[in-house]
């Protein structure tokens, strides 16, 4: 092969391999400055149309500045600061999150579809890990002011095992994560998921999926 004809084989792996890292990453690289989220228009696309008007309130939030409410059946709230929250973020590729946790409280098995998180702890003690596609359970228990990653796509939890309460900020390489919680996806989704398919699945009588089904359903 001639020196030209190396060269543009080299380049055509540079390219493909630019390519590739492109594809894995979260969301779309922007193409200007801003594109602060208009969050009144009707139309959808992937992300939100830009606003012609925008300000400095359109970048700032206080959502996550206090503890929210724990009283729930998990004993955890999640409160997010994302595209929804501050318009700002539209196109920027990431977002925030707190999550507070009574004692004993669980943020229960979940996946995020469109980002990794990386959560530092403010106070307290959690338990936490997550499981990767071979079924391997990686975890550990994480104090105040560590650092824990999460990676894409894969189920994960966090639970406070601890007598007092506990405390997270999040962060997320999408502008809107998404949250496929398992439990409530499979046993609280609408319409809901069969009893055939679960009973299958779980190996469990019809009555214990009607039960774990009614546990989970939506409080009227």
């Amino acid at each position: 092969m001639s020196a030209f004809g190396k060269i543009v084989v080299i380049m055509a792996v540079v390219v493909l391999a630019i390519s590739l890292d492109k594809a894995c990453d979260g969301d779309p690289d922007m193409l200007q400055d801003v594109c602060v989220a208009d969050l009144t228009n009707s139309l959808t696309v992937n992300g939100y149309f830009c606003k012609k008007n925008f300000s400095e309130i359109d970048f700032s939030s206080m959502v996550i500045a206090k503890a929210g409410a724990t009283n729930n059946t998990f004993g955890s709230i999640v409160t997010g600061a994302n595209v929804m929250k501050v318009p700002g973020l539209n196109t920027l590729g990431v977002s925030m999150a707190r999550i507070d946790y009574a004692p004993g409280g669980i943020n229960p098995p979940h996946t995020h579809p469109r980002a990794t998180e990386m959560i530092f702890v403010l106070e307290g003690e959690l338990d936490v890990g997550f499981i990767t596609t071979s079924n391997v359970l990686i975890t550990k228990h994480i104090v105040k002011g560590e650092v824990f990653a999460f990676p894409r796509g894969l189920v994960h939890f966090q639970q406070n095992n601890g007598d007092v309460p506990a405390a997270v900020v999040a962060g997320f390489n999408s502008q809107l994560p998404g949250t496929q919680s398992i439990a409530t996806t499979l046993f609280a989704s609408s319409p809901s998921v069969p009893d055939s398919v679960l009973t299958k699945t779980f190996q469990v009588g019809t009555k214990q999926i009607q039960k774990i089904k009614s546990r989970l359903a939506p409080k009227k």
